[in-house]
């Protein structure tokens, strides 16, 4: 499935390729320059909840009047960040981005409140799909390990963190 191959090459791309060798610096685009500013700020934009991705990532914001539009910059280069482990301990948020074209392992605190699920077990005939709410910005036992995954993986992959 080619949506698989491009995932692959995006994640090879933040990686070294051999242990021990400096890590792949690609080139600035979309208009990004090394020294910039941070220039998403949720107060600003009248965000009392917001996603906290938007720090990372920045956003693309449209005028009232329907005319073009605008970016915010986020901490990291435009378009590169790929979150991964997405589906499970949705309080904290891990994946890779770059920042001045450099590749680097990101972890953040989700600020929202979350919904977790625990499936039904199939082998226990009354067992129930459990859905709860986590609060945002606590470290639960799921994102805790989620953390120390993605720690690790960035580790073993030289990414600094």
């Amino acid at each position: 499935d080619l949506e698989g191959v491009q995932a692959m090459l995006n994640w090879i791309s933040y990686v070294p390729a051999r242990k021990g060798t400096p890590l792949p610096v690609s080139r600035l685009t979309l208009g990004d320059k090394i020294e910039r500013s941070v220039d998403f700020n949720p107060l600003e934009l009248g965000l009392s909840e917001f996603d906290p991705r938007l720090y990372l990532t920045g956003q693309e914001t449209e005028s009232k009047e329907g005319e073009s539009s605008s970016w915010t910059s986020g901490f990291f280069d435009r378009g590169s960040f790929t979150e991964y482990l997405a589906g499970w301990a949705k309080t904290v948020v891990v994946g890779r981005a770059r920042l001045g074209g450099i590749p680097m392992g990101v972890i953040i605190s989700e600020t929202r409140t979350v919904e977790a699920k625990t499936p039904a077990d199939p082998a226990t005939p009354d067992s129930q799909e459990r859905v709860w709410q986590q609060a945002g910005q606590v470290w639960f036992p799921d994102s805790a390990y989620k953390t120390s995954q993605a720690i690790s993986d960035f580790n073993k992959e030289e990414l600094p963190l």
